[in-house]
Formats: structure tokens, sequence, C-alpha cells
């Protein structure tokens, strides 16, 4: 008999979800305003949500955030987390969309899906449900500790699915943000928040979920919407953007998924997929390298000239041996093998859509023709687009458990 879980579906890097008004005439889940797919999905009997978490925040941060969304109640950054990066440990008040979660019926599980960046924010998430954390729990009063830190929880979810993932990092990252790279993209976000400021209709827009780090908080040096003095504010994105456990950018890098990627864990009783995307092809002049194919879309081509190119020696050391040809294969923004399951973790390969499908253990599913975008819908025909979350949907709801 198959079940009725609801679906989670998780932005990536530089997104946003339900909540910000963005999302009314552009649509991140379809790209463009005449298709929804979590609307489409609705409208065909299924429950769908697709919360705003942040474009920038770091996966420990989303899934907080994520945790108080669905169940209810103040984010809660975790005492040992906000006091190491020096952000605040509480955040915003939500009601709850879920609140029986984990009650026997249709809320016992839920599926929960990541695009992209949203790849490792569903890993973290599912691995402090599985796990906990236990620098939080062994620095933390027993009585102030967040559910979300003590692990045992795993059974929560049904099935964790990543949609082009950077789940072991992509070249793109290593390589621009190597050097001084980090300053700059400070720098670039700083810019765009000076020039939304705090106009209402601007955080109403597109907001930052980003008050926890301090950044465009009211100060005297505020005039209108606009900061009359930006620089005062480069203290606060360079620690964002420097510690590179918690902030975006850096934890893209191959280097960086390494290293988290060891404390990573499976639940045996969940259901894990990485779908992976590639449309690459070999250049002329250089055989090695490669850039998007012709049928890719403009967007991802543009992040093909790096992703096909950028290599360093010291990579090979993180990928159990892969070097640059095993890595150039991308989608425009990731490479293939970045897609994969976490290298850390137990995985098959897939040889089919349809299963059977074992608990407790990644599947990498076969490699699609798509880029980075044809996920969200960039380029696709309407009823293939939603065809890919029609066909995920039903295996959701026909595997065990």
């Amino acid at each position: 008999m198959a079940n009725k879980y609801p679906t989670v579906l998780i932005h990536g890097f530089f997104g946003f979800g339900e909540s910000d008004m963005i999302d009314k005439f552009m649509h991140y889940w379809g790209f463009r305003p005449d298709r929804n797919v979590a609307k489409h999905l609705v409208k065909t009997g299924h429950e769908v949500f697709y919360p705003s978490l942040g474009p920038f925040n770091s996966s420990w941060d989303r899934s907080c955030i994520l945790y108080a969304y669905l169940f209810g109640g103040r984010v809660d950054y975790g005492k040992v987390h906000s006091e190491k990066y020096g952000h605040a440990r509480y955040g915003r008040t939500y009601p709850g969309v879920l609140k029986d979660w984990g009650k026997p019926g249709n809320h016992a599980k839920i599926n929960i899906v990541g695009h992209s960046f949203g790849g490792p924010t569903v890993i973290t998430f599912a691995n402090l449900l599985t796990r906990g954390n236990a620098e939080e729990v062994a620095g933390t009063p027993a009585d102030e500790l967040s559910p979300l830190f003590k692990g045992g929880q795993g059974d929560l979810l049904h099935t964790v699915t990543t949609l082009t993932g950077v789940n072991n990092g992509t070249t793109l990252a290593s390589g621009l943000l190597r050097n001084h790279g980090n300053t700059v993209a400070s720098y670039l976000m700083l810019m765009l928040m000076t020039a939304l400021g705090k106009s209402e209709i601007a955080l109403k827009t597109w907001d930052f979920y980003m008050e926890h780090w301090g950044i465009m908080d009211e100060k005297k040096n505020v005039k209108g919407n606009h900061l009359t003095n930006p620089r005062d504010y480069v203290k606060e994105m360079d620690r964002f953007c420097d510690n590179w456990l918690d902030a975006i950018g850096n934890e893209m890098k191959l280097e960086a998924r390494y290293e988290m990627n060891k404390n990573a864990a499976v639940n045996p009783n969940t259901y894990y997929f990485a779908r992976i995307g590639e449309r690459s092809a070999p250049m002329k002049k250089n055989l090695e390298n490669r850039k998007c194919a012709k049928h890719a879309g403009i967007i991802a081509k543009v992040g093909g000239l790096y992703t096909g190119r950028y290599w360093a020696d010291n990579l090979t050391q993180l990928t159990g041996g892969q070097g640059k040809k095993e890595w150039m294969p991308h989608d425009g923004f990731v490479n293939v093998l970045g897609q994969m399951a976490p290298f850390s973790l137990p995985s098959k390969q897939a040889t089919n859509f349809t299963g059977p499908f074992d608990a407790g253990i990644w599947y990498n599913m076969p490699v699609e023709d798509k880029d980075h975008l044809s996920w969200v819908g960039w380029k696709e025909k309407k009823d293939v687009f939603y065809g890919y979350y029609d066909e995920m949907i039903n295996l959701f709801e026909n595997l065990p458990g």
C-alpha cells in the first residue's frame, strides 16, 4: 500500500522559497511564472513544502532553520556552534508546518529533496537527525539542548534525495575561492546587501535570513535603505565567508566537503538517492578539459567554462586517487563525481530508476542528460519537467517503510 508522506524541497545557493515574494513571479522550482512543480504536485494529491532557508547560509544554519520550520518553535543554532563561529544562538520563531511529524499516519515520516547546495543541506540535516552532535550535547545544559542535536530521529526521514547536489564539492568553488576568493565573495555579497538595505519591500521580496550574523543591523550610519559606510560591515561579512565550516561558498569546495563528509552517517531505515546530470563535452584544444555541451543552457555554459578546467594536485589526495580526467565531466556548475553519494558513505550504482532499492545505503542513480538548472525547469518542456517529479514521488510512495 502506497504511503502519503509529505515531500520537502530544499533550494540551493542563491535560492529562495515559498515565503519570498520573488517566488510569486519566478518560482525556484519551475524558473517561470507559468510553472511551479510544488503546486503541480499538490494538485495531483501530494503534500509539498518548499521553505526559504537563506541564499547564503551554511548547511548547519539551514538545518536549524528547517527543523524549526517543520516542527515549530524558535531557531536554535546551537550553543557550541554559535559561540565557535561568532553569531547569535537564536533566530526566528516558526508556527510549524508539520507539528505532528513523527506521529502515526501520513506525517510519520517525510521525503526531503535538495537541489544543488540543497544537497549538502539535506545531508547535514539527515546526519543531525540520525546521530545528533556530540559537541552540542557535551557543551549545552540538558534543559537548553535542542532535540535536533540529540540524534535518534533518523526514522523521521523516509527518503533523502539530492538533485545535482554539491555532495562531494565542485571544482568551480575550489578554484574560485582559493587564495583571496573568499574576500572577493564577501565584498560581492556585501554590495548586494547594501543595495537592498533594510527596505521592508526588499526583505519580503528576497529575505536573506542572516540576522544571526548581525549583517545589515540598524546602525547610526544607515540612511534610508542604504548604508552610508558599507565598510563598517566588512568585518561581519569577512567573518561569515572566512569560517569555512559555516559559510556556503567554502562548503562547496572539495576540500570542505571531504572534511565534513567524514562525520556523515546513514540511517538503516532511510532510503538515499543521488540524482546526477551531465552535459559536457571535450574541448578541442585540450581534450582533458570539458566545456558544456551545445544543448546546455547559457547559464550552465558560463559556469562550465571554469568547472571543466580547474584542477590542483592536492585535490587528488581527497578523492581516493581520482584526478583531473575523472573530475572534469560536469553539468555546468557541479562535477559528476561531486554529485555522487558522499564518498565516505556506503553506496551502490543503480542501473534503473524503479528499483528495487534497499534502505540504509546511498544509490548513485544513472547519469541523466541534464545541466545544473534542468532540475528547476530551465529550458525543459513543462510536461517533461513535471514528469521528473511525478516519477520521483511515485517511487517514494511505493518504497516500504
